[in-house]
C-alpha cells in the first residue's frame, strides 16, 4: 500500500536523526511515572512548556518532542505520525479498527453506522487510520499536512487541527495517550462497572428525550385540546387523534434528524477525543444531550476508499 512508502520515508527520516518509534517508546519508559492519568491529559490538555517543567523539575531527561528545535528537538506531530504509522505497518493499526467495529450495527443500521468509539486511544488510532494513505512521504509543518488530507477530501483528525479550532486538542497529548495505552494505561477507561453505568445512564437519557420530544408533543396536542374544549368526549375526538398522531410523527422526525450521527460529529459532540476527554459534569451533560451518540457513530470514509475513488 502507499503508506507503507511513506511509513519508510517518514521513518528513514526520523532515524537519520536518532529518533524512531522504537526511540519514542523507550524514551516513554524513563518518565511515564510522573504523567497524569490519560484522561486528565486530555480534559485538562497540558501545554507543551507545563510538561516539560514537569519532567525537568523531577530530573529527568527531556524527550525529544517537548524539545525546542536548537535543543536537537522534533516536531510532536512527527512524532505521532512515525508512532501511528509503525503501528499501520505492523498491522496493530487495522487490527484495534477491526476490534472496535460492530458487525450487528453496520448490519442492522446499512453500514450508515458503526459502535462508538469511546476509548480514546482507539479514537486517536481511528481517525489516523482514515488518513493514513493522505499523510506526505515527507515531514512537512502542520499547515501543509493539515492541507494535504482536506486536499484528499478527508477530515482532518482533531490532534492535527488549528489550535485555534475549537475541537482540537495538541499532537502531544495524543501522542502522550497512545504511548500510555501501550503500557496498559488505558484499561481503568474500559472498566466494566463504567462502561455498564454510562450504557445505562444514557439509555436512560434517550428513553426520556422521546418521553419528553415525541410521546410528549402529541399528548400536549391531545391534553390542550381537551382544556380549551375544543376536544370532548362527545366530539371530534378522532380528528385530534389523528392531530396528535400528526404531530407525533413530526416529532419524532425532528428527534431523528437532531440525534442521528453525521460524520462532522466526530470530536464535536462527546468531546474532542470521546467522553473522557470532558471533565465528569460535562461529560454526563454531554451524554445527556446526546445519548444516541453514546453508543453509535457514523461510518467514516477511510483514506484506502478515497484514493479508489479518485483513481
Amino acid at each position: 500500500p502507499p503508506a507503507i512508502g511513506r511509513v519508510s520515508s517518514i521513518s528513514a527520516t526520523l532515524v537519520s536523526a536518532k529518533y524512531e518509534a522504537a526511540a519514542i517508546r523507550a524514551e516513554f519508559k524513563t518518565y511515564k511515572s510522573i504523567l497524569p492519568t490519560p484522561d486528565q491529559l486530555l480534559q485538562k490538555q497540558h501545554s507543551f512548556h507545563m510538561l516539560r517543567q514537569e519532567i525537568l523539575k523531577n530530573h529527568l531527561e527531556l524527550p525529544r518532542f517537548l524539545k525546542y528545535k536548537n535543543e536537537g528537538g522534533i516536531k510532536p506531530h512527527h512524532a505521532l505520525c512515525c508512532l501511528l504509522l509503525s503501528e499501520y505497518e505492523d498491522g496493530t493499526l487495522n487490527e484495534r479498527a477491526k476490534q472496535s467495529e460492530s458487525c450487528l450495527v453496520r448490519t442492522l443500521s446499512f453500514g450508515y453506522l458503526n459502535r462508538q468509539l469511546n476509548n480514546p486511544a482507539n479514537f486517536i488510532r481511528d481517525q489516523f487510520s482514515c488518513v493514513v494513505d493522505a499523510i506526505p512521504a515527507d515531514v512537512v509543518k502542520p499547515g501543509v499536512l493539515r492541507k494535504k488530507i482536506r486536499d484528499k477530501g478527508l477530515p482532518v483528525p482533531n490532534y492535527f487541527l488549528d489550535p485555534e479550532d475549537e475541537k482540537q486538542f495538541p499532537p502531544h497529548i495524543a501522542l502522550l495517550v497512545i504511548l500510555q495505552d501501550s503500557e496498559g494505561e488505558l484499561k481503568h477507561l474500559d472498566n466494566f462497572f463504567y462502561r455498564v453505568g454510562f450504557s445505562l445512564f444514557a439509555a436512560i437519557a434517550l428513553a426520556l428525550r422521546i418521553v419528553l420530544e415525541v410521546i410528549g408533543a402529541a399528548g400536549a396536542i391531545w391534553g390542550g385540546a381537551e382544556v380549551v374544549k375544543l376536544r370532548t368526549a362527545t366530539k371530534n375526538v378522532e380528528l385530534f387523534r389523528w392531530i396528535s398522531l400528526g404531530v407525533g410523527g413530526l416529532s419524532f422526525l425532528r428527534f431523528v434528524i437532531l440525534n442521528v450521527p453525521l460524520k462532522e460529529d466526530a470530536g464535536d459532540i462527546l468531546g474532542p477525543a470521546g467522553p473522557w476527554s470532558l471533565r465528569l459534569p460535562v461529560r454526563l451533560r454531554a451524554v445527556t444531550e446526546h445519548p444516541f451518540h453514546y453508543f453509535v457513530r457514523a461510518t467514516r470514509p477511510s483514506s484506502q476508499s478515497t484514493s479508489k475513488k479518485d483513481k
